[in-house]
């Protein structure tokens, strides 16, 4: 082969990769059936806040639907590998002690209310490791967290889906204490 037919297959052969480039580049994960990737943190502008809770787990802004114990971020949510407030310990607590900047507060909603004690004992842990933090129950926490968070402020939340559905608990209060009709009684 002479010097220039080489030339010739060396050009065709850097038209046809540009050719194919482009049509790649351009068709790239474009239409229906093709998969894609959405990171949350990239792509989500706007904080994360809880729009509701039951037994199950949380509902965020965005839609997402979290089952289970989660901890969330202003921007980032993660799932919780815990059962109950029990389990809680200093291993499961470590990830907010090494996070850069340090959190201004680490709010940890409890599925049910719990003795003093255990309460203390969680308090000196979290202490312990250096955080700044609010143990409460998981509808204070819900709403504290969306408070701070709306703030701006470097804020993380630890919850754990509550053992009762809320609804159900609260209609069942104001069901209990309506009065008897008949006989003009608060009924038990």
């Amino acid at each position: 082969m002479d010097a220039s037919h080489e030339a010739e297959a060396l050009l065709i052969a850097i038209i046809r990769s540009l050719h194919v480039s482009q049509n790649v580049r351009r068709e790239a994960y474009d239409g229906p059936g093709k998969t894609t990737v959405t990171i949350l943190n990239k792509n989500e502008t706007s904080l994360l806040l809880i729009t509701s809770y039951n037994q199950a787990g949380f509902t965020l802004n965005n839609g997402i639907k979290m089952v289970g114990p989660m901890v969330l971020f202003s921007k980032s949510l993660l799932y919780w590998n815990i059962a109950s407030a029990k389990d809680i310990n200093k291993d499961s607590l470590v990830l907010f002690s090494v996070l850069e900047p340090k959190l201004d507060l680490l709010i940890i909603g409890l599925e049910e209310d719990y003795e003093y004690e255990f309460i203390a004992n969680l308090k000196k842990t979290i202490k312990d490791l250096g955080i700044n933090s609010e143990i409460l129950p998981v509808d204070q926490a819900c709403s504290i967290f969306n408070f701070v968070n709306l703030e701006n402020r470097y804020v993380a939340a630890a919850l754990i889906p509550p053992k009762r559905n809320p609804l159900f608990s609260s209609l069942n209060t104001k069901i209990s204490k309506k009065k008897n009709p008949v006989t003009q009684s608060e009924s038990d």
